[in-house]
C-alpha cells in the first residue's frame, strides 16, 4: 500500500460518518453507504468496488476518473451525476428506485446493467453501449439516445421514451405494444 492511499474494506458508512478526502488515491471494497449526502462530493481517483449505495443523496457527484466496479445504488438521488467521467475499465453500475434524472452515461459500456424503478428524466444515453440492458419500470421522458447500442435491451417495461430505430442499434431489442409509439415518434404516427 502506497503511503499515499487510502483502503476501506467491508465497511459500513452512516449518514454520520465523514469520508477523509484529499488527493490521496481512495480504494472502497465490498462497502455499504447507508442514507450519506454526497451531493457535489468530488470523488476523483477514488475506486469502489462491489459497493452498495442505499437511500444516499449523490447528486451532482463528481465521478473524475473514478473506478465503479460493481457499484449499486438503491433509494438514492442522483440528479445531473456524470458518469461519462469515471474510468472505462470495469465500468458497471445498477440501480433500483433511484432518481437519475438529468444523469450523464455518454460513452459508457455498461453492458447487462439493470435499472430498476428508476426516473432517467432527460438522461444522456449517446453513444452508451447498452447490450442486454433491463429498464423495467422507469421514466425515460427526455431521455437523450444517440448511436446508442440497445442490442438485446429490454424496454417491455419501460415508458415515455422515444428512440429512433434509424439512429441507434436496436437488434433484437425487446418493447411492448405500449411503447411503440416511443419507436414511431419523430414519424408523428399515432398508435391507439
Amino acid at each position: 500500500m502506497a503511503k499515499d492511499e487510502v483502503y476501506y474494506d467491508d465497511r459500513v458508512f452512516s449518514e454520520a460518518d465523514v469520508l477523509e478526502k484529499g488527493q490521496r488515491a481512495t480504494f472502497f471494497n465490498s462497502c455499504l453507504f447507508k442514507k450519506c449526502d454526497f451531493s457535489e462530493v468530488d470523488f476523483k481517483n477514488c475506486n469502489f468496488t462491489n459497493c452498495e449505495f442505499d437511500g444516499c443523496n449523490l447528486s451532482m457527484v463528481k465521478f473524475n476518473e473514478a473506478g465503479l466496479d460493481h457499484a449499486n445504488f438503491k433509494n438514492s438521488k442522483l440528479l445531473g451525476t456524470d458518469f461519462s467521467v469515471a474510468k472505462d475499465f470495469l465500468f458497471s453500475v445498477n440501480f433500483t428506485a433511484c432518481i437519475l434524472d438529468y444523469a450523464t452515461f455518454a460513452k459508457k459500456k455498461n453492458k447487462k446493467a439493470k435499472f430498476i424503478d428508476c426516473s432517467l428524466k432527460g438522461a444522456d444515453f449517446t453513444e452508451s453501449d447498452l447490450t442486454l440492458v433491463v429498464f423495467k419500470q422507469c421514466n425515460l421522458s427526455g431521455a437523450i439516445f444517440m448511436r446508442t447500442i440497445l442490442v438485446q435491451a429490454n424496454l417491455t417495461q419501460a415508458f415515455n421514451f422515444s428512440i429512433d430505430p434509424a439512429q441507434n442499434n436496436v437488434r433484437k431489442a425487446l418493447f411492448s405494444p405500449s411503447g411503440l409509439s416511443g419507436l414511431l415518434h419523430k414519424y408523428d404516427i399515432v398508435v391507439t
